[in-house]
This record gives structure tokens, C-alpha cells and sequence, in this order.
């Protein structure tokens, strides 16, 4: 893929579509496209964090697993999502699994480098970690989805301490 059709491709993606050019000139710096074919590992849970994708088509599952308990699908993502974010938080190893649902183009970012140009330039980074923090609560949300259907939504009998 050309730089013109990489930077067209970030300008009308959802995460990045309200960047100014001079940011995604700077993301284009440090981004290159990656390719999966059906049912393939884009990472691996514990591997150590390198670098950040944006899926551009197709669909990816993120599972986590524990020895002896097995794995759980977390949630699906698809053109627009951001996954792998644990170099932004300058995390040193991955939190989930994410592993392709159908064939998948995605644009990966050197975290170490994404995070620098955060660092280097504090208002790229505030709209660049604004954005990442309505992912993580999206993944959150989806969490707690979970949790409400395998524990119910039946309250404790106890006193809360907001009570």
C-alpha cells in the first residue's frame, strides 16, 4: 500500500478520522500494514508488547486464558478497533490474545515510537490516549457483560459500603 492510500486509510478511519494531517503524517512515520489469513494469532497473551494495530477490515476475536480453566472470547473487534494498546501504557507484556475470525488487514504502530511522539508532543498524545480510553472502556464494558451473564445480576445480601 502507497503512503497516499496508508494516509487515506487512517484520515477515514473512525478512531483517527477528527486527527489533523500533521498527526497522521507523524503516524504514517512509524506505521506499516499487516496481513492475516483466517483463524491466525495476530499476538499472543504474555508475549511482550510491541506494537499497536488498527484493524482496517475483516474480524478478530480477543480471548483470554488460565491454565487449567481454559480460554473466554472477551469480544470481537473489526475495521476501526484498536487492539494491542499495551505499549501505550508502556506495559511490557500483552493482557489478551488476539486471533483472527475471518482474514484481517490491520496498520501496525511501533508502540515504543507511538509512545514517544505522545511524549514529544503532548496534544497528539491527548488525542491519541483520549481515544485509546474509549477503547479500554469499551473492553471493559464488554468484561463486565460477561461477568453479568455468568454470575447474574442478582445484588449481594450484604450491605454495600454505598448503601
Amino acid at each position: 500500500m502507497s503512503d497516499s492510500s496508508l494516509l487515506d486509510t487512517l484520515r477515514n478511519n473512525s478512531f483517527f478520522c477528527n486527527f489533523p494531517d500533521d498527526h497522521l503524517d507523524q503516524l504514517l512515520s512509524i506505521a506499516r500494514e499487516v496481513e492475516y489469513r483466517s483463524r491466525e494469532e495476530i499476538f499472543h497473551e504474555h508475549e511482550p508488547a510491541k506494537d499497536v494495530y488498527l484493524i482496517t477490515s475483516g474480524k478478530a476475536a480477543l480471548v483470554i486464558c488460565e491454565a487449567g480453566l481454559g480460554c473466554r472470547q472477551i469480544m470481537e473487534v473489526e475495521a476501526g478497533d484498536l487492539i494491542g494498546w499495551s505499549p501505550l501504557l508502556d506495559r511490557p507484556r500483552l493482557s489478551d490474545t488476539a486471533r483472527t475470525v475471518s482474514p484481517v488487514k490491520a496498520i501496525a504502530f511501533d508502540g515504543r515510537k507511538l509512545l514517544k511522539l505522545c511524549e514529544d508532543n503532548p496534544q497528539f498524545g491527548y488525542q491519541l490516549m483520549r481515544q485509546t480510553a474509549k477503547v479500554l472502556s469499551e473492553r471493559l464494558n464488554a468484561v463486565r457483560w460477561q461477568l453479568v451473564n455468568v454470575h447474574g445480576v442478582n445484588l449481594p445480601q450484604v450491605a454495600l459500603e454505598s448503601d
